[in-house]
């Protein structure tokens, strides 16, 4: 789970829990909700970089209410848009995003990977034995990975 990270995330750098309630960030702006702020994370106009590769599932974040915050002066604060989550984007945006100067790759090409991992995951399930997959296929009670 990302909230047992210990690293550093360099100078400026802060981590917010989906649970943290009125975190104060260094700036000293005040974030009331972590799931919200999560959520919204990408709209903040101080948000840019080369790629964005949103992953894990949030449908229609990107929707025809706001997606314009993802612009700064008329210029993406993203050059790519790389959805490895499905429907991040809604349907009717995508036209608009890419009119705008960004580049998209569209969720059904680019989150093959996980759609695939999944499956095999259940497939496994389905073709072992069940104390054959719990040993194999799951992090066992001590917290070990089994090796593949």
């Amino acid at each position: 789970m990302v909230e047992n990270f210990k690293g550093s995330l360099g100078k400026g750098g802060y981590f917010i829990s989906v649970k943290d309630k009125n975190y104060k960030l260094p700036s000293g702006e005040i974030i009331a909700n972590g799931e919200t702020f999560r959520n919204t994370f990408i709209l903040r106009d101080e948000v840019e970089c080369d790629m964005l590769v949103p992953c894990g599932g949030r449908p229609e974040t990107i929707n025809p209410y706001n997606y314009t915050k993802l612009f700064k002066n008329g210029k993406p604060r993203f050059k790519y848009l790389v959805e490895g989550a499905n429907l991040f984007c809604t349907e009717a945006v995508r036209p608009k995003l890419q009119q705008m100067g960004m580049m998209i790759f569209k969720d059904a090409s680019t989150n093959k990977g996980g759609v695939t991992s999944s499956s095999m995951e259940v497939l496994a399930a389905l073709a072992v034995p069940e104390a054959e997959f719990l040993k194999n296929f799951t992090i066992q009670p001590d917290g070990k990975v089994p090796k593949m």
